[in-house]
This record gives structure tokens, C-alpha cells and sequence, in this order.
């Protein structure tokens, strides 16, 4: 699937391309944007999110700046950063309002102008993984852990911005694509900064369940499960 989901970026960049998509939540998306103050959205790693969850929020007229690695795309080399990544990153800001690039040397300027767009009442996506952030956080899954980069919570809790769990799947008999914005996690509840980014992993977490259990073969990091502990 992380095969077709390439060939479907190649396709928009040569020929377009025009799935069947499903917008779920939309009344979170509306919420966030009466409030005020924006809203992270914490999309998770199942294969078919990069693309079609932009082409969802730009259907609907919601524009989503999207925070990105400096590697994102097909090759982590320096030559596929300079040649291949532009295919993928061009068919998705095709279709995003514009993108925040990681700067390793100072990603403190990257988080200020996610922040910046929140407080102007813009939507910022963040993709779920534990590649980018120094705070880690290790929540269960099942009977398994998985970390996450604690990013996402941290940046909603310091733009007072609300946090949507965002969830992309296909119907396997149909190929209709249905991007889902769920309820808001709570940031508020928690003690401290850690408490809070740990609560809301967890909150993130268990939002997986049902959508792994119907859509196993979709999700991307079964292999980054590892034993939990419950020490």
C-alpha cells in the first residue's frame, strides 16, 4: 500500500488524480475555528493519509498548513531530497495552504510559526511518529507500546489551540478514502507539561483501536510496536 499510495502522488503530478473521499468530523473542524485559536491536527500513520487528507480539508474549503521534515518525500538522500521529494511535495501542497519545514539547526523558529498560524486561527497538521521532537512519550497500544513525538500536544497546549486526532483509511470493496476528525483530546486536565503530553499520547493511542482492528494492513508502524511495560 505504501507502493500504491507513491504511484497515486506520481499520477497527481502527471495526469491528476480524483478519489472518492468521505470528510467525517467536520463539525470539529467548524468548533476549533469558532473558537478562535485554530487546531492541530495529529494525523496518524496509516498509508493513505499524506495525500488524500489534503485533498479532504481543501474540498472543504479548510486550509491546512502542513509541518513537515526536510527529508519528507520518497528518498532520505541528498539527491532524492533534491530531485525525487519535489514530485511528492508538489502534489501535496497542491492541495495544502502551505508547509512548515523542519529546521534541525533551530526548531524552535519552526514551532513559532506553527504556533504564529494557530493564533491566527489556521489549522496545522502534524503527521503521528517519533522521528521529529525531543520529548518522547510511550503510550500503550493493545498489548504493545508505541512512542510518539510529543510535539503535537505540546504545540496545541501553547497556542491554546485545540487538538484533532485525524484518521485516514480505505475501504477495501469500494476505494472510497474516508479522512475522520474526531473529538478533541483534552489538554487540560493534567498537572504538568509532561503529564499532559503523556495523558494525550495515551488519548491518541486508544483512538487507534478500532480503526487497526478494521484496518490492519493500513497502518505503517506495526513494526515499530515493542513490549510494553507496566512497571
Amino acid at each position: 500500500m505504501r507502493s500504491e499510495h507513491n504511484i497515486q502522488i506520481v499520477r497527481e503530478r502527471l495526469v491528476g488524480w480524483a478519489p472518492e473521499i468521505e470528510l467525517c468530523g467536520l463539525e470539529h473542524l467548524d468548533a476549533a475555528r469558532q473558537a478562535g485559536h485554530g487546531a492541530v491536527l495529529w494525523i496518524a500513520h496509516f498509508a493513505f493519509n499524506a495525500l488524500a487528507a489534503k485533498m479532504a480539508f481543501a474540498r472543504a474549503d479548510c486550509k491546512v498548513f502542513h509541518v513537515s521534515r526536510p527529508e519528507h518525500g520518497f528518498s532520505k538522500s541528498r539527491f532524492g531530497i533534491r530531485f525525487l521529494n519535489p514530485i511528492r511535495t508538489g502534489a501535496e501542497l497542491k492541495y495544502a495552504a502551505g508547509c512548515v519545514v523542519i529546521d534541525r539547526a533551530n526548531p524552535a523558529a519552526s514551532m513559532n510559526e506553527a504556533r504564529r498560524l494557530l493564533r491566527q486561527n489556521r489549522f496545522v497538521s502534524i503527521t503521528a511518529g517519533a522521528w521529529e521532537g525531543e520529548l518522547l512519550a510511550t503510550a500503550r497500544i493493545g498489548q504493545s507500546a508505541m512512542e510518539l513525538a510529543g510535539g503535537a500536544p505540546r504545540l496545541a497546549k501553547v497556542a491554546g489551540a485545540q487538538l484533532l486526532p485525524v484518521f485516514v483509511v480505505r475501504d477495501d470493496s469500494s476505494g472510497k478514502i474516508r479522512v475522520s476528525v474526531e473529538r478533541p483530546i483534552d489538554l487540560d486536565s493534567r498537572r504538568n507539561k509532561a503529564e499532559m503530553i503523556q495523558g494525550a499520547t495515551q488519548d491518541f493511542a486508544d483512538r487507534h483501536l478500532p480503526y487497526l482492528k478494521a484496518y490492519p494492513h493500513q497502518w505503517r508502524d506495526w513494526e515499530k510496536l515493542s513490549a510494553f511495560d507496566a512497571r
